[in-house]
């Protein structure tokens, strides 16, 4: 990529584009965590919170994970890692994250998963594009970055119809629940009270079993000892 090289090749734009494409990856990241994190367990948020350490496994990991999404962005980590290795730390760890998030949600549901990945490449698309920008601002560029946003917005809007849609078939299995008890208010009281009152029988009879043994028990024990003693 042309671009790319001008940025190895020239030694202040290196510094600049170092900076922008961590801005921009932390930026994308964000936005992504807050689309995740809407649909996340509390659990899961509480655990985004938690401090992060940059590992080799982790960091196989997210470049995977960008390997299969974003291809472009492979590159741009590596020359990051290398004029920028603490942003580079930060992005992957971000990275990672998303990951994390986004394999609870595909244990939940593989579409919703599929769908926040589609959103996740745009997002990253965009905000490479507006770093791009901001060291060519070209009416092509313009075009391109416009392009990807209208690309985010659909993705966005896919994920936003599918949550709809999960969200109204939870509603209509509550709506059946509601109707299906109010139904049977009379009966589902009636079987939980035979139930309860067969098992507080079950124990007392239990109970006074256990008694009676005892009881004969010790009057058997008292009479040997009685005879014993004559």
């Amino acid at each position: 990529m042309r671009w790319l090289t001008q940025i190895i090749s020239l030694s202040a734009v290196v510094a600049l584009g170092g900076v922008l494409m961590a801005d921009a990856l932390l930026a994308q990241q964000a936005l992504q965590q807050g689309a995740v994190n809407s649909a996340a367990p509390a659990a899961q948020r509480a655990k985004d919170k938690q401090p992060l350490s940059f590992t080799p496994e982790r960091e196989a990991a997210a470049l995977n994970f960008v390997d299969r999404n974003h291809p472009e962005l492979t590159e741009l980590l590596a020359h990051l890692k290398n004029s920028q290795p603490k942003q580079y730390e930060q992005a992957i760890k971000e990275i990672y994250r998303v990951t994390e998030r986004l394999a609870g949600i595909q244990e939940r549901d593989v579409l919703h998963y599929e769908l926040e990945v589609k959103l996740w490449t745009a997002q990253s698309r965009v905000q490479l594009l507006a770093a791009r920008l901001k060291m060519d601002n070209s009416e092509s560029l313009k075009k391109e970055l416009r392009d990807a946003l209208a690309a985010q917005v659909d993705a966005r809007l896919d994920v936003l119809k599918h949550q709809k849609q999960m969200a109204a078939q939870r509603l209509a299995k509550m709506e059946g629940d509601i109707t299906q008890l109010e139904g049977n208010r009379e009966k589902a009281i009636e079987r939980q009270l035979d139930m309860l009152s067969r098992g507080a029988g079950s124990t007392g009879v239990t109970k006074a079993g256990k008694a009676n043994k005892k009881a004969v028990r010790n009057t058997g024990k008292k009479a040997a000892d009685k005879k014993a003693v004559e």
